[in-house]
């Protein structure tokens, strides 16, 4: 049991540093691309119509692989419906959250993959290159969060399963 959560975690480590590196390059991309265009665009006149699609690229994978590593350590937003002291009630609530979770997550791979597939008959406009590596990012991601949202869900049964072996307790 030890090696299959040492695992896990290099793992999870692995993926969060691969998502780190990608989106760090893709925001730095984005920065420099579009801080070009507008220099090219506004002092030398010259325009770059390549940057639009690039600069979209960038972006979304960004934004798609920091939403996995703030899946990873549940940094998206959350509503507290009650206090802190109803652990089981609370506990619960974030197994439904994970479930609801693994549903989207399915949707964003299932349909992201499909969308992608659709994208290599499609060119981008402007740099002519197939529109699916705009769009692989989002079954690549649901992939990431659907791992780490697993890992979530064995957590938080493990959580509610000690939360009712405990004896003499009333909250919740």
């Amino acid at each position: 049991m030890k090696a299959i959560s040492n695992f896990v975690k290099v793992f999870s480590d692995l993926i969060e540093k691969v998502c780190e590196g990608i989106g760090t390059l893709s925001v730095a991309a984005f920065v420099v691309i579009i801080s070009l265009q507008v220099v090219c665009r506004n002092f030398l006149k010259i325009p770059m119509v390549w940057a639009n699609d690039i600069s979209v690229v960038c972006f979304v994978w960004a934004v798609f692989l920091g939403s996995a590593i703030a899946v990873r350590h549940r940094a998206h937003y959350v509503l507290a419906f009650l206090p802190d002291r109803f652990e089981k009630s609370n506990c619960l609530l974030d197994i439904i959250s994970n479930i609801a979770g693994i549903i989207f997550f399915y949707v964003l791979i299932r349909y992201g993959s499909v969308y992608t597939i659709m994208g290599m008959k499609r060119l981008s406009t402007a740099i002519n290159i197939p529109q699916a590596y705009f769009f692989m990012c989002i079954p690549l991601s649901g992939c990431f969060m659907m791992w780490y949202t697993l890992i979530h869900m064995v957590n938080d049964v493990r959580r509610m399963i000690s939360l009712f072996n405990k004896k003499g307790d009333l909250n919740g």
